[in-house]
C-alpha cells in the first residue's frame, strides 16, 4: 500500500507561480514564504515521525506491502532500508502470511552454467578454424562459436535435460528447484523422478539402488522390482483415481531454506514452497505419486545442527544438553511431518 503525505499542492502551486515584484519584497511574498516554510516544516516532521516509529510497529506497517515495492522502499530512507533487510521483518512476512512464495525449476542448461562458471575448457582456435588474415572480431567470433558447441556436447555427454540432469543408464532425473521468498533465491529443493510405467519391465528396484540407499529403501518398501504397488494402504487409495500405480515416481530428497524465514518454527513458507514445486509446470503429467521422508534438518538451525554434531562424536555436551538435543531432533522431524500434511501428504499406515 502506497503511503504518503499529503496537503494542499493546488494552493502551494498557484502561489508559487504567482508574480511579484522581488523575492518577499510585499506582504503577498512574505505571506508565500510563510507558508512554504509551514509545508516544508510539515513534510519534514511527518516524514520524521513516520520512519522513527518502534522497529515492531514499522515492520508490522511495511510487511503488507508488496515484494515489487520492496526496492522503493529500500531506496526511501535508512530506517525502511535496515527494517526491509532485518530477519525480523523476513518472519514477521512468513508468519503473517504476506510473504510471496514461488518456485523455479532449474533447466540442464542453467545447472551446466551453475556448475560451470567459466564455460567448457581448454577450448581454443586450430589451423583451418580461421583464416590466417582473420580480424581479431573474426576469431573472437570463431572461438565462441567452438566454446557454444562444445558446451552443448558436454551437455548432451552428461545428461544435462530440460528437467536438470538425466541418468545415461536409468533414465532416472535429478531435479533441482530454487525457492524465491520475494523475489529473492533463499533456498532449494531436490527432487528424484523416476520414469515408472513409461518403459516396459522398467528396473525399477536397480535405478532406485543406484541413485541413493535413501530411495532404494523407499522404492523397495513401496513397490516391486517393476515400480508396481505393493502397498496395501495406497493400493486401496489408488483404486479411487487409478493413476497412482503408473506413471512417473517422485521423490523428494531435500529441502534447504533460509532460517530467518522459519522463526518460531513457522511451516508456512516450506509448505507453500513445496507445494509450488510440485505443481512446475514442466512436472506436469511427468508424476502420479510422490513421496517424502521427514527430515529434520529441514527446520534445525546452523548452531543446533553444529552443536548435535559435537555430541554425536563425544566433543562436548552434558547429559541435559544431549537430552535438550534430541528433544529438538525430533521436534524438527515432527515439524517437516506437519509441512508434508499441509501440502497434502498422507502417512504410510504401513510404515
Amino acid at each position: 500500500h502506497d503511503i504518503s503525505i499529503t496537503m494542499d499542492a493546488e494552493e502551494h502551486e498557484n502561489n508559487r507561480k504567482r508574480p511579484s515584484q522581488g523575492p518577499y519584497s510585499n506582504e503577498c511574498g512574505k505571506k508565500m514564504k510563510q507558508q512554504e516554510e509551514e509545508c516544508g516544516k510539515s513534510e519534514q516532521h511527518d516524514y520524521r515521525g513516520f520512519a522513527s516509529l518502534p522497529t515492531d510497529v514499522l515492520i508490522s506497517i511495511l510487511c503488507r506491502s508488496p515484494a515489487s515495492d520492496h526496492t522503493s522502499l529500500r531506496n526511501t530512507c535508512k530506517s525502511f532500508r535496515t527494517t526491509i533487510d532485518s530477519a525480523a521483518y523476513k518472519g514477521e512476512r512468513a508468519t503473517s502470511g504476506w510473504a510471496e512464495v514461488s518456485t523455479h525449476l532449474v533447466s540442464g542448461e542453467e545447472l551446466y552454467d551453475r556448475e560451470n562458471l567459466n564455460g567448457p575448457e581448454d577450448v581454443s582456435l586450430s589451423d583451418g578454424d580461421v583464416d590466417e588474415d582473420a580480424t581479431e572480431e573474426e576469431r573472437a567470433a570463431a572461438l565462441q562459436w567452438k566454446i557454444t558447441e562444445k558446451r552443448a556436447e558436454e551437455m548432451v555427454e552428461y545428461g544435462y535435460s530440460e528437467l536438470g540432469c538425466m541418468d545415461q543408464d536409468y533414465g532416472y532425473h535429478d531435479i533441482h528447484v530454487d525457492i524465491e521468498v520475494d523475489g529473492k533465491r533463499c533456498g532449494s529443493i531436490h527432487l528424484v523422478l523416476l520414469p515408472r510405467g513409461v518403459y516396459h519391465n522398467y528396473p525399477f528396484h536397480e535405478a532406485a539402488d543406484a541413485h541413493s540407499s535413501e530411495l532404494q529403501m523407499v522404492g523397495v518398501r513401496l513397490c516391486d522390482s517393476a515400480g508396481r504397488l505393493k502397498v496395501r494402504s495406497i493400493k486401496n487409495a489408488e483404486l479411487i483415481s487409478g493413476e497412482a500405480g503408473k506413471g512417473g515416481f517422485l521423490h523428494i530428497k531435500t529441502v534447504r531454506i533460509n532460517e530467518a524465514y522459519q522463526p518460531m518454527d513457522c511451516t508456512n513458507i516450506v509448505s507453500e514452497a513445496v507445494r509450488s514445486a510440485l505443481s512446475e509446470p514442466k512436472l506436469d503429467g511427468k508424476w502420479t505419486l510422490v513421496t517424502a521422508i521427514s527430515d529434520y534438518q529441514v527446520y534445525m538451525t546452523k548452531k543446533e545442527m553444529e552443536f548435535k554434531r559435537k555430541i554425536r562424536y563425544s566433543e562436548g555436551g552434558n547429559a541435559e544438553e544431549k537430552e535438550r538435543a534430541d528433544k529438538r531432533f525430533w521436534e524438527c522431524a515432527l515439524l517437516d511431518t506437519k509441512t508434508l500434511l499441509r501440502v497434502g501428504f498422507k502417512q504410510i499406515a504401513e510404515t
